[in-house]
């Protein structure tokens, strides 16, 4: 599963443009907003608000127990987000694009491209470009409690992904081998 983190300024310099339609239109997006210092809107269009291939949430970069704090309701958000059977890239963006959407992505790149499935390709590029995250420890302890909680739906969820991809590659192989 491809994922990427990106910087908030990421989706707004493409606010308005057709890159926003391309990325809306080609992966699902996990935005997260600040609630204060200073609080932020999505950074989207208003005909991409809604989107149901877009799930805002709001939370700051703080540690458990303080104001403004990821909740598990959040992590279950997100887990039910990623687990519908989309094979589409996910981008997660916050702020900054280091702290809470790095442990987002830091998170869904190990348990799809490691844990679920053995996808090296995936999660080297991961690693590769998001060298530079400093994950929030809170937000990924939330996440991975949550993960572990649906871990069978979601395990399921991979099998029809990876079956339905082979069957695209298998249907595309044997049309191109029909035109000759």
């Amino acid at each position: 599963m491809q994922i990427y983190v990106r910087a908030r300024t990421f989706f707004e310099a493409a606010r308005g443009s057709w890159k926003e339609r391309h990325i809306f239109r080609t992966s699902r997006i996990i935005s997260i907003n600040s609630v204060s210092f200073p609080a932020e809107p999505p950074p989207f269009s208003d005909e991409f608000l809604h989107a149901e291939n877009l799930l805002v949430l709001y939370f700051d970069d703080v540690d458990e127990g303080q104001p403004h704090a990821m909740t598990p309701e959040q992590a279950k958000q997100i887990v039910d987000f990623v687990r519908i059977e989309d094979p589409r890239p996910i981008f997660i963006h916050c702020t900054a694009g280091i702290s809470r959407s790095g442990a987002v992505g830091e998170v869904l790149n190990w348990y799809f491209n490691r844990y679920l499935e053995d996808d090296q390709e995936d999660y080297q590029r991961f690693q590769i470009m998001h060298h530079d995250l400093v994950p929030n420890a809170h937000v990924r302890r939330l996440l991975l409690t949550e993960f572990q909680r649906d871990h069978e739906n979601l395990k399921a969820m991979m099998q029809k992904i990876r079956l339905r991809r082979e069957v695209q590659k298998n249907g595309n192989t044997s049309s191109k081998g029909e035109e000759r």
